[in-house]
């Protein structure tokens, strides 16, 4: 029977199979959130994001039931994590992961609720895209000297970027902006990614791609946050690359999803 990483990372490949890259555009109506009003964030925010549902709440099978409702005959669960990063005395760590199931409220009957309110923003998407960066606590240097390169530099903790006028859109633009800072939150100063402490791993290693799907993540996450179209590379060399990837490694999407998360909560001065 498959696990929760497993199916997880199965619903992952099967959008991107789709050429869908599912982190790019998370949710549609509103940030998926439990019954309670609390948003889900990381893998999870994802995964029940794809579920198409117009409505965001999401509850288990014995909450319905406490509440007087129920779910419908034949309906299926998705599942969701919770983990977190447990650090052992020998300066190790592993990740301890629970798995629930849940159910859109759309899946149940004889709920009482109220209508489902959605959070307008006044604020234009740019200004929002630009208080993001500058508001970034021990912000890296940003020079837009990389002529046609875009990278982040532990060495001297500095992000170099093509001139602006050269992106293709507004969304290649900060898109990019955003997958670097997520790299420059690895710094020692900052969130201490081991994998950073002597630069970027090599390319096409599994650090590395660890670390460019961490990236991949935050900047999704902060897109999403700023109200911003990610427009970056979707090409079908670029979709089959990350299915591989994640396919290789069934917990590879879960950790680097999380670990996105952190990244941008850290940019956007949540933790």
């Amino acid at each position: 029977m498959p696990n929760a990483y497993e199916i997880i990372t199965d619903k992952i490949i099967a959008a991107l199979d789709q050429g869908i890259i599912p982190w790019r555009k998370p949710w549609t109506v509103s940030r998926p959130q439990n019954i309670d009003g609390r948003p889900y964030s990381g893998i999870n925010a994802i995964i029940l994001g794809m579920s198409g549902y117009s409505d965001s709440r999401w509850l288990t099978y014995r909450r319905a039931s406490k509440m007087g409702g129920h779910v419908r005959k034949g309906e299926k669960a998705t599942p969701i994590v919770f983990w977190r990063e447990i650090d052992k005395d020998d300066g190790d760590s592993f990740w301890m992961l629970r798995y629930y199931s849940v159910f859109n409220v759309q899946q149940c009957e004889g709920l009482e609720l109220a209508g489902l309110e959605i959070p307008e923003s006044d604020e234009d998407p740019i200004s929002s895209a630009e208080n993001i960066i500058s508001g970034m606590p021990d912000r890296p240097s940003i020079l837009h000297d990389g002529e046609d390169q875009a990278y982040y530099r532990p060495s001297n903790d500095s992000i170099h970027l093509p001139a602006r006028t050269s992106f293709h859109s507004t969304g290649d633009y900060y898109g990019t902006v955003y997958h670097e800072l997520a790299h420059a939150t690895g710094h020692a100063s900052r969130l201490n990614r081991l994998e950073m402490e002597t630069g970027i791993a090599a390319f096409g290693s599994p650090t590395y791609s660890k670390e460019e799907l961490v990236a991949e993540f935050g900047a999704a996450f902060l897109c999403h946050e700023s109200g911003i179209e990610n427009t970056l590379d979707s090409s079908t060399a670029y979709i089959q690359g990350w299915s591989k990837a994640i396919g290789r490694n069934k917990r590879l999407v879960v950790h680097a999803a999380a670990l996105g998360q952190k990244a941008a909560n850290y940019i956007t001065g949540i933790g």
